[in-house]
């Protein structure tokens, strides 16, 4: 049943953007599917091999400390505001969002992000046959 609701998905998204599309006839529909398949390939690696769950782990425990070091940071600035009872939404779900779109823009401002989504889109270029700001 879960494959019958992803094939659906997909199909119900690629129909909406076809339906959205100016200009129909000029779709390229390899490299869409190229990157529909490597997405599948990653994600059967990433959920049902070994490494792939180490990999996830690791991943899910870096942002799971990222959000302990907002929260700290949170009690920190906020003191006895964040301890009493049910936290605001504010506390709780803006501030963290703020200190992760800080944690981006440094990483931008040194130059860190953009080497990684250049690479990230040179490699893929290559595969799929885009130019590297479509990948």
């Amino acid at each position: 049943m879960k494959f019958i609701t992803f094939f659906v998905g997909l199909i119900v998204v690629f129909l909406l953007a076809y339906i959205a599309s100016n200009n129909k006839k000029h779709i390229k529909f390899k490299p869409i599917f190229i990157m529909l398949i490597i997405q599948l390939i990653l994600t059967y690696l990433l959920l049902n091999t070994e490494i792939g769950l180490i990999l996830i782990r690791i991943i899910s425990s870096l942002f799971t400390k990222l959000l302990e070091y907002a929260a700290d940071g949170i009690n920190f600035v906020f003191g006895g505001l964040a301890n009493k009872g049910e936290m605001p939404l504010f506390l709780t779900v803006l501030l963290p969002i703020v200190f992760i779109s800080v944690l981006i823009g440094i990483l931008q401002h040194f130059k860190i992000l953009p080497f990684f989504i250049r690479w990230i889109g040179y490699f893929l270029s290559k595969i799929n046959g885009l130019g590297k700001l479509e990948s």
